[in-house]
């Protein structure tokens, strides 16, 4: 089974709504870890921003599990905007599993969006799918996992849209709650 997954970054700490707090890390990481397990994960294709993705990464190299990770832009960009700007100690771990897939040969950098954020994540939430699919052509063994508090928080949304995708391409999709 390949999963393809997408989910919230840790709450800054004047978010006004709290979708990640970062007091749940521990408890989503072992929600995460627990399903990868139970479901007999083999592969994951995530992004690598603070939260859901990297706890996801991390889970899956514990458990041994192939993983493949998609960035919208160089490393060290992706690293300022989306991994060391929020709570938690997030760039040991990013520096670590980002060296891990570059190694073997599993980290992929889009090209294109170094000057264009407004659309670099939504080129990313497609890549994460169309690369899934594309390690085993038969969508059954492909499933959408997101990683959230179950609630789109406007149309902007990653998250909400990762699902619509997934939906439209008749993928079977889990949720995760961070809450």
């Amino acid at each position: 089974m390949i999963v393809a997954l997408a989910g919230r970054r840790i709450d800054a700490p004047d978010a006004e709504e709290k979708r990640f707090p970062l007091e749940m890390e521990e408890i989503v990481y072992v929600r995460v870890r627990n399903f990868f397990h139970n479901n007999k994960i083999e592969i994951l294709v995530s992004s690598a921003a603070c939260g859901a993705d990297l706890l996801a990464q991390k889970a899956a190299r514990e458990l041994e599990i192939e993983r493949h990770i998609i960035l919208p832009f160089g490393r060290e960009r992706f690293r300022e905007t989306s991994v060391t700007d929020k709570p938690g100690d997030w760039g040991k771990l990013f520096d670590e599993i980002c060296d891990e897939a570059e190694r073997k040969g599993n980290l992929i950098v889009l090209n294109g969006f170094e000057d264009d954020e407004e659309n670099a994540y939504s080129a990313v939430t497609s890549e994460i799918l169309k690369h899934a699919k594309s390690l085993e052509p038969e969508k059954e063994s492909v499933l959408a996992v997101a990683i959230w508090e179950g609630k789109a928080k406007g149309e902007s949304d990653e998250t909400a849209r990762f699902i619509e995708m997934a939906k439209a391409q008749n993928i079977t999709i889990k949720e995760i709650l961070t809450k």
